[in-house]
């Protein structure tokens, strides 16, 4: 419901937009660097010579590793760069 005399602002909701989603970006690489830099309790132990038939594989250290899940990551910054270029030109034009 809109008040009389009250216009909606479409730049001022298309800059909390992008703020939302640069928010968003944020906690995503941050949560991304913080499984980056945990150290798992495997890597301290002494260093066995163990033959490479017998070696397990170790599991991912990122629990975000997917292709898809990059990908996301990478198209919502590209979108929201041309948003906010868009934005931009619009404020400065």
């Amino acid at each position: 419901m809109q008040l009389p005399g009250f216009k909606r602002d479409p730049i001022r909701e298309e800059m909390r937009r992008i703020n939302r989603e640069s928010s968003r970006l944020g906690q995503t690489s941050r949560r991304l660097v913080e499984e980056a830099s945990m150290v798992s309790p495997g890597r301290h132990e002494a260093i066995r010579s163990v033959s490479p038939a017998s070696q397990v594989k170790q599991p991912p250290s990122l629990l975000v590793e997917s292709r898809m899940a990059r990908r996301k990551v990478m198209i919502a910054a590209t979108i929201s760069l041309v948003l906010a270029w868009i934005l931009f030109r619009l404020v400065a034009g």
